[in-house]
């Protein structure tokens, strides 16, 4: 699967994997945890359980679900976790045990929404300049994570336009 073609519509919907919906099922008890966070974690554990929270799955879902995210199904679902997010912020915002020296723990809580647009103008992109989808580069240079695709020059700004924003927008958002 070199330098597959697009084969299917920007926008397509399809069933969910067995393995997309189990992530869904722990993600939400995941979710659901860190909303109960006061109940479970210490202060400082609170701080960067939270923050890690927020980050990794940022992170985790361009790296690891760049696929799945080609899904709009998939995709809808990770915005209402987005929009999840937003909500969660507002409800840690104001809470003393979630600031940190330079910022708010909770501050990332806000960019999973912009992260995942950026996704699809950076999948759009890819597609109207090299005719396949965004994908992710390998460690080392070598195929893309997921497809074994060859990748180009391209892949690897699209990349770096993806994690400079990711970076940005979390040191912005602990300033909040």
């Amino acid at each position: 699967m070199k330098n597959a073609k697009i084969q299917k519509p920007f926008i397509h919907y399809e069933a969910l994997k067995y393995w997309e919906k189990a992530v869904f099922v722990i993600y939400s008890i995941v979710t659901l945890s860190i909303a109960s966070s006061l109940l479970f974690f210490s202060e400082g554990v609170r701080q960067t359980v939270i923050f890690m929270y927020a980050t990794l799955t940022q992170a985790f879902l361009y790296i690891f679900l760049y696929v799945s995210l080609r899904n709009f199904t998939s995709y809808l679902i990770w915005l209402f976790f987005g929009a999840i997010h937003v909500i969660l912020y507002l409800y840690f915002k104001g809470d003393y045990d979630l600031e940190l020296p330079n910022g708010i723990a909770s501050g990332p809580l806000l960019n999973t929404i912009p992260l995942l647009l950026l996704f699809q103008l950076l999948r759009f992109l890819s597609r109207d300049f090299q005719k396949r989808d965004f994908v992710v580069p390998s460690k080392g240079g070598g195929p893309d994570l997921i497809e074994n695709q060859e990748l180009t020059g391209t892949d690897y700004i699209l990349f770096t336009v993806y994690m400079a924003s990711f970076c940005g927008l979390s040191f912005l958002s602990m300033h909040y």
